[in-house]
């Protein structure tokens, strides 16, 4: 039996934090390595992750310098035969999640996984849908990218492609994206799993924010990330992505149908 390291980051995250853990705990696949990295929370978050405390493998709570220098505390620390993700605020999409995930590793010569996502409001309703495709280099070309949080990995990825950067703000997590699954994607044995693997917490999004997505600054960012890694952006990959973001609002149509 294989085993499952899943990661949770959280600072301040009293109001959500909740629901994350819960998730974890109903997970009916017993082999689970669960490591909690708090930033030094100042809220009551820590207060309610001890009472989880039976259900976590590792705890660490210590100042860090942001989300990616802490997710990378926590994979570092992982001794799982396959690593994954959760944030504070969001919920593996049911109590089977992982045993999906290891029994797809254990069925399939793989090293990179994803997965589908539903990106939910306050009310469960779902906003988005994300049903990722098969995978190939050509798609991440054309602004393809699955759910950060469907993704699970087994830990040469990280000692082949490296960590996340923690120089980038919030957006470590394309850079990443870009080096794993571009650069290094001759490299790994790649494929998705057709199985909602996340159910996450967009919260409301403004006009303004996907006026940002077609931003110039925004541009910059994408091909900063490519650019970092010796890549030539994709032409008008900025155009792909915004229009694959249209594409799952109107897959939640269907499927609230």
């Amino acid at each position: 039996m294989i085993k499952v390291s899943l990661i949770t980051i959280c600072y301040n995250n009293e109001k959500d934090i909740r629901p994350t853990l819960e998730s974890v705990a109903r997970q009916t696949y017993p082999n689970i390595e669960y490591i909690v990295v708090d930033g030094a929370s100042k809220d009551g978050s820590l207060n309610i992750i001890n009472e989880y405390k039976e259900k976590i493998s590792v705890l660490i709570s210590e100042p860090d310098h942001g989300m990616y220098e802490a997710l990378n505390k926590g994979f570092k620390r992982a001794t799982g035969d396959v690593i994954g993700m959760i944030h504070a605020g969001d919920r593996l999409y049911d109590e089977n999640v992982i045993a999906k995930v290891a029994d797809f590793y254990e069925k399939n010569e793989v090293d990179l996984s994803y997965g589908n996502s539903m990106i939910v409001d306050a009310n469960d309703i779902p906003r988005r849908v994300n049903v990722s495709p098969a995978y190939s280099r050509t798609l991440v070309r054309r602004g393809w990218m699955p759910s950060h949080q469907s993704i699970y990995c087994r830990p040469m990825v990280f000692e082949k492609a490296g960590y996340y950067r923690n120089d980038l703000g919030g957006g470590g997590d394309y850079e990443w994206f870009i080096r794993t699954f571009y650069k290094y994607g001759d490299e790994f044995r790649i494929k998705g799993m057709d199985e909602f693997v996340i159910r996450f917490s967009l919260g409301g999004q403004s006009t303004r924010n996907y006026r940002h997505k077609l931003s110039k600054a925004h541009f910059d960012y994408v091909k900063k990330c490519w650019t970092l890694n010796g890549l030539k952006p994709p032409f008008g990959i900025v155009w792909w992505m915004f229009s694959r973001k249209i594409r799952q609002f109107v897959k939640a149509k269907l499927v609230r149908k």
